[in-house]
């Protein structure tokens, strides 16, 4: 299980692309609310949902600037 990305790290109040499905079809944004030590992102989504992922795709869109969206 790994996330792949071109980016290293990333960070509280980072916008990223989540890319969905193998072929990369699908594609949603969202903002980092917390990058855990084991590299995984907790992520919440433009409808406000919010999910733990694991693995899979995620490209950095725009990077964070102080904190949580809403904080």
């Amino acid at each position: 299980m790994v996330i792949v990305s071109e980016t290293a790290e990333f960070h509280v109040g980072d916008r990223v692309w989540v890319y969905r499905e193998s072929s990369y079809a699908t594609v949603e944004s969202a903002v980092v609310v917390e990058a855990p030590a084991d590299h995984s992102l907790r992520l919440e989504y433009g409808d406000g949902h919010r999910g733990h992922l694991r693995e899979g795709r995620v490209e950095l869109l725009a990077p964070g600037s102080a904190g949580p969206p809403g904080g």
